[in-house]
């Protein structure tokens, strides 16, 4: 066995251990999927002959799948000798291999084939359907096997947030991740976030000023309306 020595954020050291159901949510720049990713490369090399399926629920050819990033992975952490990669797949240590799926091809009858598979990732996983979830879950049982999932939540309804945080089944790991949680950060999506924050400081601005104008008008009336009332009762009161 060969464990490989990845760094990894502090939020996702829970998902580390093992469990039936591993889940990390948050917004973008989180690192959720690489963390997934290196934690998949990290297993097959661990564990040889490990049989991985990552899932999409709609993956209408392989750029839309995990794979380029799986790909890099192996490379960055210097493991490519013990690794094959084919147009469709990526061959892993002792014959094991990690496959690329989309549910919404699946029926009932052809997800059978993914029985025996040890590791399930389900990446953007809020777009994953109720059905689709329903028929992953009970073929994904082999002794040891895990679902992992990552997404970018939407709404509580969405099917994997109904299950992994309203739900919660027992056992389960899911963590909060977010771009503060992310000590590796990419800088140019720092300098994207700064220029939006300074966008909604000048926005909040001018919304406060357009407040202050507005109330200021509002008073202004209120006033005129008051002295003018005032005004008119003098001099109905005078004259009679």
């Amino acid at each position: 066995m060969s464990i490989l020595k990845i760094p990894t954020a502090k939020v996702f050291e829970p998902l580390l251990q093992p469990a039936r159901y591993k889940g990390a949510f948050g917004g973008r720049g989180s690192g959720k999927s690489h963390f997934f990713g290196e934690l998949l490369v990290e297993m097959c090399q661990a564990e040889r002959g490990t049989l991985a399926v990552c899932i999409r629920e709609a993956q209408r050819t392989l750029a839309q799948s995990s794979k380029r990033l799986i790909e890099s992975k192996i490379a960055s952490l210097g493991v490519g000798q013990g690794f094959k990669t084919y147009s469709d797949r990526i061959a892993t240590p002792g014959d094991g291999v990690v496959i690329f799926r989309g549910m919404r091809d699946h029926t009932a009858d052809s997800i059978k084939s993914l029985e025996g598979f040890k590791v399930a990732w389900i990446d953007e996983a809020q777009s994953l359907s109720a059905h689709s979830l329903a028929l992953l879950r009970p073929t994904i049982r082999a002794p040891g096997s895990e679902l992992w999932a990552s997404w970018n939540p939407r709404r509580k309804s969405d099917a994997i947030d109904d299950f992994l945080r309203v739900r919660l089944p027992p056992g389960a790991i899911v963590v909060n991740a977010n771009w503060r949680d992310n000590p590796w950060f990419p800088a140019v999506l720092d300098e994207e976030l700064r220029a939006d924050f300074q966008h909604l400081r000048r926005w909040r601005k001018s919304v406060e000023q357009a407040q202050s104008y507005t109330f200021k008008a509002v008073i202004t009336v209120i006033a005129t309306g008051f002295v003018g009332a005032v005004w008119l009762g003098i001099k109905a009161t005078l004259g009679k």
